[in-house]
This record gives structure tokens, sequence and C-alpha cells, in this order.
């Protein structure tokens, strides 16, 4: 658009221009057009060839009207657009030609196929017709104005269709292979009596956030590819919530039941003295090879053949650091069907009952039974000993692994996410809003165009939201709707001269911005995706939109405008990145009201599972 085409002669067809309202009646005056249709009279009829029929004789004239029917189009080479040749006049819908079989059927198909009477007329669109939205006389007759108009190339929405297939297929099949979770506004509490590792049935409370959405919950949408900061970079709580837990477990030792009726990784105060004994290795009763850190139940490095525990890839003197132990030696094995009791080997041949856990969204490990991991919806990890062993993060993150284990990476989420959807009710808001608004706007700028606008609107948003409220899993493509709605307003400030009364057109454009804002304090609703999409959408709009120009002047200022806009959002897009990474934000109380206001005490609650009390050993 910042180049002119090659000036043409504007089409006079009413339908066809987007110089004339859809709704100007069409005319015909010309003897010649009235000619072009009507069946030329012979006094003899064609010979038919010998052994040929109706149907042949259809084909044959089928093929004597396709090339009149094909140059209708002027395909541009090159171009994701097309135009119409302003010398061909075509008949409207309805009008049926004096023919009979199958060129008739030929001729009402083709003019279908062919038909573009319904082209996006610049500064109307679908919003612009539900709004009442009205041209000025004095503009809609300027030649030049309706030259450049009329100069305009035509799109199909293939985006716009191929986005929207793509986000309805990716939630039926998750909900097919993750189900739905719990439906409401709060959290949801379910109680049962649970195996616990003191081999005793405990009552446990537990709690998760329901999904008003209708659809999966929010540890089955991080998994599936959910903007969710954690995964995306190192974060400095969570490390340090991981740190503390493998100080604690530094200081563990295998607590085993005096009946042999198991054993469990426990400290020295939750293991009982009265029916149990805590094996701790010190000093004066070392370890293999003088460790005084352990012991561990079922892990053991003197027992443990792949990976071996010799020079140089001893084991260190440090229980956090152990590998798991793939491959066990036969002396092992020996004791274990001797039923010796060497007391050296009493963590080893008792049965283990508590295996490291993997509960909730932030990394929280814990070893207990399999009973209680799968009750509260946890990873069991039964191949390991301790939590030092595992990576929790990388359990909730899913997709692809980090290719650091301590270190997630993931930030191709800020894109997955625009395709993923919360629930059933959110895809059928986003497949309204994109049938009717996206498709209309795409028909303006074509595929690439809107294509940019869209993603680069949600992944700037997305980035945005991830550090402004980092610990909850956000899904749909929000920011890239906002998107959308900024380049509305943008289409009505470039086409301001032509409109009869553009500040009504563009207040009602920002009352309903105003609401949707007002929508985004609503939990599992991005508001900062909202906010930063609007603001990508409205830059990138300015920049990708076509636009009339009223002058020379007019045109230089709005190229000068374009760029502007361009590096503006490259430099504010830089800057987001820069304070993800490098200035990350943690403690942003305000910040989390922008994005929910608790109306009830569990209205915003975190997406996290929470127990109301825990479990004795």
């Amino acid at each position: 658009t910042l180049t002119r085409h090659r000036p043409r002669r504007r089409s006079q067809q009413s339908q066809l221009s987007r110089s004339f309202p859809p709704d100007t009646p069409y005319s015909s005056s010309s003897v010649e057009e009235e000619s072009f249709f009507q069946k030329p009279s012979s006094p003899t009829s064609p010979r038919v060839p010998e052994g040929g029929d109706t149907v042949d004789r259809g084909a044959h004239e089928t093929n004597a009207l396709q090339p009149q029917y094909r140059e209708r189009l002027t395909a541009r080479p090159g171009s994701g657009g097309w135009r119409r040749d302003p010398h061909v006049v075509l008949r409207h819908e309805g009008q049926n030609r004096p023919a009979v079989g199958g060129s008739r059927v030929f001729s009402s198909l083709l003019d279908n196929v062919l038909d573009n009477s319904d082209r996006r007329q610049y500064g109307m669109g679908w919003v612009g017709r539900m709004f009442g939205r009205s041209f000025r006389r004095s503009v809609a007759q300027d030649e030049k104005i309706l030259q450049q108009l009329d100069d305009m190339e035509d799109h199909r929405p293939m985006f716009t269709y191929w986005v929207t297939t793509v986000q309805i297929l990716v939630l039926f099949i998750s909900l097919i292979c993750y189900g739905f979770g719990p439906f409401g506004i709060d959290l949801q509490s379910r109680s049962g009596q649970v195996l616990v590792t003191s081999l005793s049935l405990q009552q446990v409370d537990y709690l998760e956030p329901a999904n008003f959405w209708f659809g999966p919950r929010a540890s089955d949408l991080i998994h599936l590819g959910a903007k969710f900061a954690p995964c995306m970079r190192v974060d400095d709580k969570i490390s340090q919530q991981i740190d503390k837990i493998r100080a604690k477990e530094r200081e563990t030792a295998c607590c085993i039941r005096n009946d042999d009726s198991g054993c469990v990784q426990s400290s020295q105060a939750d293991c009982s003295k009265t029916i149990s004994k805590w094996k701790k290795w010190s000093a004066g009763e070392a370890g293999p090879g003088g460790r005084i850190s352990g012991s561990v139940c079922g892990l053991d490095p003197k027992f443990c053949d792949a990976p071996a525990s010799v020079h140089p890839y001893e084991w260190p003197d440090d229980i956090t650091k152990w590998p798991i132990c793939r491959k066990t030696n036969t002396q092992f094995s020996i004791q274990k069907r001797g039923g010796s009791r060497d007391k050296s080997a009493e963590h080893m041949i008792c049965e283990v009952i508590g295996h490291p856990c993997c509960i909730g969204i932030h990394g929280q490990c814990k070893i207990t039974t399999k009973e209680y991991c799968d009750f509260v919806r946890g990873t069991f990890h039964e191949e390991a000993s301790l939590c030092s062993q595992v990576s929790c993060l990388n359990d909730v993150c899913g997709m692809l692994p980090f290719y650091f284990m301590e270190t997630p990476d993931q930030f191709y989420r800020l894109w997955t996410s625009l395709f993923l959807h919360a629930g059933i009710l959110q895809l059928a808001v986003t497949v309204l809003i994109q049938y009717f608004l996206m498709r209309d706007l795409e028909k303006l700028t074509g595929s690439l165009r809107i294509g940019i606008i869209y993603i680069g609107s949600g992944v700037a948003g997305n980035l945005a939201s991830a550090i402004f409220v980092p610990y909850r899993a956000d899904v749909g493509p929000a920011g890239s709707q906002f998107g959308l709605l900024a380049c509305l307003i943008v289409e009505v400030l470039n086409s301001w001269p032509m409109l009869k009364h553009p500040n009504k057109a563009l207040c009602k454009l920002l009352s309903i911005t105003l609401v949707l804002f007002l929508i985004g304090l609503l939990p599992w609703v991005d508001n900062y995706a909202h906010l930063f999409g609007f603001v990508f959408g409205f830059l990138l709009s300015y920049a990708m939109l076509p636009f009339i120009s009223f002058g020379i002047y007019d045109r230089r200022k709005k190229i000068a405008l374009i760029w502007v806009c361009l590096l503006s959002a490259g430099f504010l897009f830089i800057c987001l990145v820069l304070l993800f990474y490098i200035i990350p934000v943690y403690d942003c109380k305000i910040c989390s009201y922008f994005n929910c206001i608790p109306f009830t005490r569990d209205f915003c609650a975190s997406q996290n599972i929470n127990f109301k009390r825990e479990e004795p050993i």
C-alpha cells in the first residue's frame, strides 16, 4: 500500500466497486449488453453430429461459453488477491439465460463461483453496517478517492478459516485426551480416605480451582502449551523453594518399621521412635566409603551397578546428588532372597512404601504413597527414591523436555497458547469473533497482513501477561482479538474524512473496548493480554492496513507514521523481552487486581492445588 497502483479505468459495476454502496441499484443501459446474453437467431438449427445426444450438445455449448466467463477475472501474478476486469459486465443472480441443459447449469454454477459482489467496502465493513455508518457525499464523488478505492485488491479469508479450524480441532482433541475439569467459579473440594506412608487411612481434603469455561483443568492446559512463565524461564522463587526442599532432604534418612512392614525416607522428627528405627549414617557408623549423608531407602552406591560408584565417577557424600540406580548388583539380590539381617543393608531389603510425588503446578514434591499421589492428581515416580532425583517442573510443563534439566526454556508457549482454549464457551466466543470480525477484515487486508497482526498482537499480549501475572496458566487468543479491535479503530482513523459522523463511529468502538476490559476482570480472562494486544494491534494495524490518501501531504504523513509505528512496536517488544528475562517481576499485588478482582474469597484463587492440613506419618 506504500506505492500507488497503475491507474486504470474505474469500474462502474455498482455491486463490484468499493466506491459504491452495496444497495445501489443496478442499471443496464447498453443495447450491446442485452444482445450479449441473447441467443442469436438462426434460420437453420445447428447440425448435431451422428451418435450425439442432448448431453453432448450441452457440453459442446458449455465449452463455447467458458472463455467468456474466464475473462471476467484479472489475475495478478505473485499476489494473494485478485481484481475484476472493469470492461466486463456481470449479470446478477436470478437473471437466467435463455439456455437449456448443461449450459444453463454451468452458467449458474460459474456465476456463483466467480461472483464477488460482496466486496469489503473500505471504511464500512461488517461493524460499520451494524452501527449504521455512512459516507460523506462530497468525498464519495471525488474521482481520485474513487480511483484508489477501486484499485484495492480483493482477498479471501483463508487465514481466518485455517486458524479457526485448528483451534476447534485442538480443543476437541484435548477434551478427548484429558476430559473436563470441575465446572464453576470457586474452588472445588474433594475428600476421601487415602493410604499414607504411615500405612493407615487418613482423611485428605483436596482443593482445585473450577473452570467456568467448561473445559480441561489448569494442569492439563499447561501440558498442552498454555502460557505459564515458570515453564519459559528460570523462576527465582520456585528455584528457592526447590533448594529448600533439597536442603531439608539432605538431613533425612531411612525410617524402617520394627515389624518389617516397610520403610520410607523421612526426617528424624517424622520417624516414630516407638515403632520405627531411623537409620542415619554418622562418623561412628559410616556408610559405604565413609559417607555420613544418608541412608536412603532402596538406594546405596555399594549395591548399584548402573551407574556404578567407581573412580572418577564416585557418588558424592550428598544424597541430593545421587543418581537413580538403574541396575542393582548380585550381592544385593542374594541378601534380599536370603532374608539376612545385615545391619548395613537394612535400608536396602525393606519394602519402600513411599516415592517422590510431584504435586500442583509449581514444582512441589513430596515422598508419599501411590494412592495419595493419585488422589491429588500428582505424578508418581516409582523409579526414584528422592525428590532431588526428579524434575517436578519438567513434569508440570510437559511438551518438549528442557534442554537442561533445571533450566526451563519453553518460550514457544507464547504462540502455542493462541491455539488453545480453556473450554467450549471460550471457543464459541472466539469462533464468533473470528467469523464475523476477522473474516471481514481479512477481505480488506489479505492473509499475510492479518496473520502478522493476529499473531503479533497475541504473542506480545502473552509476553506481557507472563511478566505481570507469571503464576497463572492462561490460554486463548485474547491479545489477538483485541488486536483486531484495534484494527477497526485504525480503519476509522484512516477513513476519517470519508465518514459522515466519524466521532460517533470512534466512540462506539471505544465503548466496546472499555466493556471488554471490564470483562477482563473475571478469572480465566487475561486482561494484560487484552491491553498489550490492543497496543500492538494498533501499531501493527496502522503499519499494515491499506489506506486512502487525501493529498500528497497526507500520503507522506501516513508513510512517516507507518515507520514510527513499526519502530515503536519493535522497541516495545524488546523492552518486554528484557523485562521478562533480565528484570523479572515476581511480587506485584497491585498488578493482579488489573487481571482479576476478588468479588468472593476464592473468586481469584490461584490455579494450584491446596491442602487444608498435612497428614502425620
